[in-house]
């Protein structure tokens, strides 16, 4: 993948060890599932994993595409119904839409399952329903090199982005967690990497850090203490999860992605 397909990709796709598919639509901010093959306790055990890791994210909306299951019908309404338990428990709620074959829309219809949530036999991405109510998305993307200066450059990148964006309140706390998540990318991925903001409306910012490592980052026990500030070094992930709403990494088909959101409903 060269540095154009990094800085134009719309789509980023997730590695899992599952016959399970997780497209994040970058520029819709949507999430889509793809979930294939026999109907397996551990597949529906590992598609609520990655409905709950997707819903956290709080995208715009997840996509349920379960329509190349095999013999899911006679449980096909209760995952249904627990994902959509998850999505509405997000404050606000993330919308759900299902795609499913004709035998699973029928027993989703039977059960009732589908007045509650949108079924299509299609594919779910085309039947995201487009609402006049849905907030506007503003991006920025800044691909840059695994080098000393990378952390200065994303810190200034994001405290530009947030003046454009009128966000002084986060203005801090964004600096701070894209420039940890820089420091990783530059001394544990050693690639080069894409730092990528969104905003959806005025209450959500999602950060992400895409390079080209699969080595997915782990938070450290605390290492420092108020005698040794120089300890310090290590705690990145720390940092980054004691200051964002939300974070999570994946693994993807060119190395990982670790993201974290900023979120705040008073606004």
């Amino acid at each position: 993948m060269d540095e154009n397909d990094w800085l134009d990709a719309a789509e980023r796709v997730e590695m899992l060890d599952t016959p399970i598919i997780v497209r994040h639509n970058v520029d819709l901010a949507t999430i889509d599932i793809v979930a294939v093959g026999p109907w397996t306790w551990k597949l529906r055990t590992d598609l609520m994993t990655a409905v709950r890791k997707a819903i956290v994210q709080q995208p715009r909306a997840v996509l349920l595409d379960l329509a190349g299951l095999v013999d899911a019908e006679s449980t096909i309404a209760s995952a249904v119904l627990l994902a959509e338990a998850q999505s509405a428990a997000r404050n606000p709620p993330v919308p759900l839409v299902v795609a499913v074959n004709e035998s699973q829309k029928l027993r989703l219809h039977s059960t009732g399952v589908a007045t509650r949530i949108p079924v299509h036999v299609k594919s779910a991405a085309s039947a995201l329903p487009a609402t006049e109510t849905t907030p506007p998305l503003q991006h920025a993307r800044l691909r840059l090199q695994p080098t000393v200066f990378a952390a200065v450059e994303a810190r200034n990148f994001v405290g530009d982005t947030c003046s454009a964006w009128t966000l002084t309140n986060w203005l801090h706390p964004a600096r701070l967690i894209v420039s940890e998540l820089t420091t990783n990318a530059v001394e544990h991925a050693q690639t080069p990497f894409t730092v990528t903001l969104t905003l959806r409306g005025p209450t959500f910012m999602h950060m992400a850090v895409e390079d080209g490592s699969p080595q997915l980052p782990q938070v450290r026990t605390w290492s420092g203490s108020r005698t040794a500030p120089l300890a310090l070094r290590g705690n990145g992930m720390r940092i980054v999860a004691a200051t964002a709403a939300a974070w999570g990494s994946s693994r993807t088909t060119n190395g990982k992605v670790v993201w974290a959101t900023l979120y705040d409903l008073q606004r």
